[in-house]
């Protein structure tokens, strides 16, 4: 699987239309963390279509666990998709407590898979690609009501950010997508009235996870300059009266 592709959250609704369609051309091991059956079942779909697929199981939240589980893998992908994240907790400022610490785990994991990536594989490879569904909802104006959720995804952009700054001159590229409402099962977190009136400004529907991944694989097939940032455009995003969320 030389020059494959790894995808958290490839069991989800984003991360598997991007393991899908990536597997066309890429080598793709569709990650994940509890979705294992379908994990599973997506690689044997992605097989018996032709493409190439394995499931691989990342625990992103035990270091050690994760080195391990891709120190075994045959051969290193030379790009990674972070596509799996919590759904977030909406809710007033004050009550944004507890989420605080679930979606900060969610960006400890990230930086645990790109860390160990590096060590790994890429330092002696000369550099690797780095893709990342970030979030609408943590652009200027931020949405409300999701403290939590609003302020992990900006860190992640930043933590990727620093990654570039720091591994860049080694060979570390990053690209990110900030896509608005998609049509993915982290819709239930939100009131449906407030869905309601994003779909009629939206058009009468959201991004598809299959327009999202589209993209993500255009950038995966024309990767960034060394040392940068490249921001995915989606000509579909549209603009709401509520900030929108991937």
């Amino acid at each position: 699987m030389t020059g494959g592709l790894l995808v958290t959250g490839g069991s989800g609704a984003i991360g598997g239309a991007l393991c899908r369609i990536a597997a066309r051309q890429h080598p793709v091991w569709v990650g994940y963390g509890a979705g294992a059956g379908r994990a599973r079942a997506l690689a044997a779909e992605i097989t018996q279509a032709g493409g190439r697929a394995e499931p691989l199981a990342l625990p992103l939240q035990d270091p050690a666990a994760l080195e391990t589980a891709l120190a075994a893998l045959p051969e290193p992908p030379a790009s990674l998709a972070l596509c799996a994240w919590p759904a977030p907790f909406v809710a007033p400022f004050g009550r944004q407590g507890e989420d605080l610490a679930l979606q900060a785990a969610a960006l400890a994991g990230c930086h645990a898979l790109i860390a160990t990536a590096w060590r790994l594989w890429w330092r002696r490879a000369g550099g690797g690609h780095v893709l990342a569904v970030l979030s609408a909802a943590s652009e200027p104006p931020v949405a409300r009501h999701m403290a939590a959720y609003v302020a992990q995804k900006a860190a992640l952009r930043a933590l990727l950010a620093a990654a570039a700054a720091e591994l860049g001159p080694a060979g570390l590229r990053v690209s990110v997508v900030a896509p608005g409402f998609v049509e993915t099962p982290m819709l239930g977190a939100f009131d449906p009235r407030l869905l309601e009136r994003a779909r009629a400004d939206a058009g009468g529907r959201f991004l598809s996870p299959e327009r999202v991944a589209q993209a993500l694989v255009a950038a995966l097939d024309a990767p960034p300059p060394a040392g940068t940032v490249q921001d995915i455009h989606l000509a579909e995003e549209v603009e709401s009266d509520e900030k929108q969320t991937a």
